[in-house]
């Protein structure tokens, strides 16, 4: 019938409402199932591990253990679902009364099952039990009749004497929670398994976040943390635009910008080395005792030789005079100088430019001075700029004294330092 009667009503003195009716009105506060009176099959979420089926520990033999739980099941030959519950652990001994077979391997369940005599059954009964399969060469799953479902999978192979771990294969349905109540699901697959509804949310145990279905997709709302670019494409299915998502390899805030992930901002981390570490995306080289002789009137590349600390997005050149920038985005670049006075009278100039590395004609930023002859030149520059991957850039220096040198005194003036900023 379409109506049902409601919870709770009554005609003294024998009542109107059926088992079904009642069952029903208990689905009504069950996290709903696959349509909109039913609600989902499942596990009550609990301390331990509800449901668990074990091979015996730490000495195997030929049981298993289940631990306790309390169960949501749909009636499949009627309305509503029943509330079950095993309160204490239950061992099964599956081969005291069904030996293994001498040659051929078989394969057991261990199920739930609910009888109902209103449904034909015998009698009203919850257990769990062992379901013996047929031995064979290739061996199938025993089928149950009813209302029921598995907990556990268990090979048994022929020919032996204990149940050991490995042979037992999870099978338990997932959790239910209460209507609106945050559902745990142990992976994508039980979470995808889910009759999902907008604005349910599930806590995903495999990943330790949470995500919220908005009737479409299931969606991360926070900033997830994964542990490379290949995770997060794996993990976070149906990122909305502007999703961020925090990659441990990398210390890079990702972000989805409707056709892939872009690594967008560098939260820093990697003790300071010249080691390339994967989380480090600065780096700084400097001359120390290294000094260089410039010509006069010459644009002349600066070598530094002294890697104070490495990045895995710059690549110098063998001299150290060149650097290639691996990742696309803004860029923070650099450089300063003091140089040795030429001494006596008169005086001198200087020019120093950050420029491309192999065109040194184009210049991202530069300055010129000059000194007194017995005045050390310092001079330092600085840009902010996009460069795209695989760019290059040099630190060029030109005087009209020649036989300028690094002031070897200071050593750690006689930089250039490259940082990535953002995408």
């Amino acid at each position: 019938m379409a109506e049902r009667n409601s919870w709770a009503v009554s005609d003294s003195p024998n009542g109107v409402i059926t088992t079904e009716d009642a069952r029903l009105a208990l689905s009504a506060v069950v996290q709903s199932g696959p349509g909109p009176v039913l609600s989902r099959n499942g596990i009550r979420p609990a301390l331990g591990d509800p449901g668990k089926v074990a091979a015996a520990s730490p000495t195997p033999d030929g049981t298993v253990t289940i631990q306790p739980f309390q169960m949501f099941m749909r009636a499949s030959r009627g309305v509503g679902s029943y509330v079950q519950t095993l309160d204490a652990v239950k061992t099964l001994d599956l081969l005291k009364d069904n030996p293994a077979h001498s040659a051929n391997a078989r394969i057991d369940l261990i199920v739930a099952q609910q009888s109902d005599e209103f449904y034909g059954d015998t009698t009203n009964s919850f257990v769990v039990r062992q379901l013996v399969g047929e031995p064979s060469s290739t061996p199938a799953e025993p089928t149950p009749t009813g209302d029921y479902m598995q907990l556990a999978r268990v090979r048994v192979p022929a020919g032996t004497k204990t149940i050991t771990p490995d042979l037992v294969e999870d099978r338990r349905p997932g959790w239910v929670v209460g209507l609106g109540g945050v559902m745990p699901s142990r992976g994508v697959g039980e979470r995808d398994a889910v009759h999902a509804y907008n604005g349910i949310t599930t806590y995903r145990q495999d990943r330790r976040w949470l995500e919220i279905n908005d009737g479409e997709k299931w969606r991360v709302p926070s900033i997830p943390v994964c542990t490379s670019l290949a995770d997060i494409r794996a993990m976070v299915t149906d990122p909305l635009p502007g999703q961020l998502v925090f990659s441990t390899q990398d210390n890079l805030v990702y972000r989805w910008n409707g056709a892939d992930w872009v690594g967008s901002l560098a939260t820093g981390g990697g003790a300071v080395g010249t080691t390339a570490t994967p989380t480090r995306h600065e780096a700084r080289y400097e001359t120390r005792g290294n000094v260089q002789s410039f010509p006069s009137g010459t644009d002349t590349r600066s070598r530094f030789p002294t890697t104070v600390y490495a990045s895995p997005d710059i690549t110098p050149s063998a001299t150290n005079d060149t650097f290639t920038l691996n990742r696309a985005g803004i860029w923070s670049i650099d450089a300063a100088f003091r140089m040795v006075a030429p001494g006596g009278s008169g005086e001198y100039h200087t020019y120093m430019a950050i420029t491309d590395g192999v065109n040194t004609g184009i210049r991202y930023t530069h300055t010129m001075s000059r000194w007194l002859n017995t005045s050390p030149g310092t001079m330092s520059c600085a840009t902010t700029n996009f460069f795209n991957a695989g760019a290059t850039v040099s630190v060029i220096f030109w005087t009209d004294n020649a036989g300028r040198v690094h002031d070897a005194g200071w050593a750690n003036v006689n930089h250039v330092s490259l940082t990535w900023l953002r995408a």
